[in-house]
């Protein structure tokens, strides 16, 4: 690892052990993630991963395409995720066809490493991948945006291993009290893809 690599990631290590020394605000309390309304579930534990995450905002897809920006063809549809983790009236997905994209809104997290989750499958070709990009605004106010992870996936739903993000951005995101917004945009790749995505959800204490 080069000398300035080693050095942006220490720079990286300061600033967010800064940021979590930090005395809560006064806002802060039981629900609350790095000051950002939370709502915990487990919704991994059939699949053994006990962490407390939190449901992106409409990252179920019941309240239709509010809160997302959907590109291209993009949109929501019937049929849940075969395990209705999040809850057992669910019915709805998004649906990702050759040449679309789907953005989150804005999502609040706390600089603990935390990782993205969610269930997926692949009705097209089973060369087709998925593209998972985080959205962030640098410490310089520019907008960026950064490929975590490319997806592979079969025809049934199945969840996504853990995709690891803030601690793999390449730049510093803009902090407020110790939190910070990023977005996630979902691409499907091939000409041939058609994805589905259901129940987004961060888990914001990675580790733990």
């Amino acid at each position: 690892m080069s000398k300035g690599r080693v050095g942006a990631r220490l720079l990286v290590l300061a600033v967010l052990a800064a940021a979590l020394a930090a005395p809560a605000s006064a806002t802060t309390a039981d629900g609350l993630v790095g000051g950002c309304p939370s709502t915990y579930e487990q919704p991994f534990a059939p699949w053994l991963d006990f962490a407390s995450y939190v449901l992106a905002p409409n990252g179920d897809l019941e309240s239709g395409s509010a809160g997302w920006s959907l590109d291209g063809g993009a949109s929501v549809v019937a049929g849940n995720e075969s395990f209705y983790v999040h809850d057992a009236q669910d019915g709805s997905s998004l649906s990702l066809l050759p040449g679309s994209s789907a953005t989150t809104g804005d999502i609040c997290i706390g600089l603990t490493s935390p990782d993205l989750r969610f269930f997926a499958r692949n009705l097209g070709s089973p060369l087709s991948t998925l593209k998972v990009e985080v959205l962030y605004t640098g410490l310089l106010g520019r907008p960026r945006a950064l490929t975590v992870a490319v997806l592979t996936g079969g025809s049934s739903w199945q969840p996504t291993l853990p995709v690891a993000f803030l601690e793999n951005l390449t730049l510093l995101p803009l902090l407020t009290d110790g939190t910070t917004s990023v977005a996630f945009r979902f691409t499907p790749q091939g000409s041939s893809s058609e994805w589905r995505i259901d129940d987004v959800y961060v888990d914001p204490f990675k580790g733990e």
